[in-house]
């Protein structure tokens, strides 16, 4: 795979990740849908998904309540998706397909650094603010240990992505404070949600931190 300092700070290979062509499905896999019905309705039980995670929470989202949410028979959900787990990891893909759309075009033309990263994050928020549900389903996961592989492996890449523009802030190591960062971040969307709207003393908290590294380091 090509080094990720080669893009602007890796978001363009992240966009790569998930748009590229998807090897064929394993046995235990499911293709997705080529009929428009059939992206439609999986779209719907992916929706349906969310609105029942934002109303009731992680542990009533069972197969048959978002079968009832999208109005469609029980076995319909199976057509689309094996279990539970992989509805859920595909909820996860949805929203951070939206993340890398948002991100991508709020990072263009931008080098890493503090500049980038702060347009990133902002980007970041937002998307989670319109995507509530998925976004605190994923937090309530993560609190249960239960997180699938997937969604380690996404986590694990946004924060490697984050580490040419901690080298260029000159925060380091930046395994390490890249980490970190998406840590801070993340706790900046839970207090978000918590509010149920943007709160500018946590955006303006996380800008305060990486602006003042980046002032003292150029001194």
């Amino acid at each position: 795979m090509t080094d990720p300092s080669y893009f602007l700070d890796g978001w363009v290979m992240y966009a790569d990740v998930l748009t590229s062509p998807q090897p064929d499905p394993g046995p235990n896999e499911l293709a997705s849908p080529v009929t428009p019905k059939g992206r439609r309705t999986r779209d719907a039980l992916l929706t349906a998904g969310a609105v029942v995670a934002e109303r009731d929470g992680l542990s009533e989202l069972s197969v048959a309540a978002v079968a009832r949410e999208a109005r469609v028979a029980k076995g319909t959900f199976y057509v689309y998706f094996n279990d539970r787990e992989s509805f859920i990891d595909a909820m996860h893909q949805r929203f951070y397909a939206q993340v890398t759309e948002a991100v991508s075009s709020a990072v263009e033309g931008l080098q890493p650094g503090s500049e980038l990263l702060l347009s990133a994050i902002e980007a970041y928020l937002d998307v989670c603010l319109t995507n509530r549900a998925v976004k605190a389903l994923v937090f309530e996961t993560r609190a249960r240990s239960s997180l699938t592989t997937t969604m380690v492996d996404r986590e694990h890449l946004f924060a490697a992505l984050a580490e040419p523009s901690m080298r260029a802030i000159g925060l380091g190591p930046a395994s390490i404070t890249a980490r970190l960062v998406v840590a801070l971040t993340s706790e900046a969307a839970l207090i978000e949600m918590e509010a149920a709207r943007k709160v500018p003393g946590a955006r303006r908290a996380i800008r305060t931190l990486l602006s003042a590294t980046a002032s003292v380091r150029a001194r």
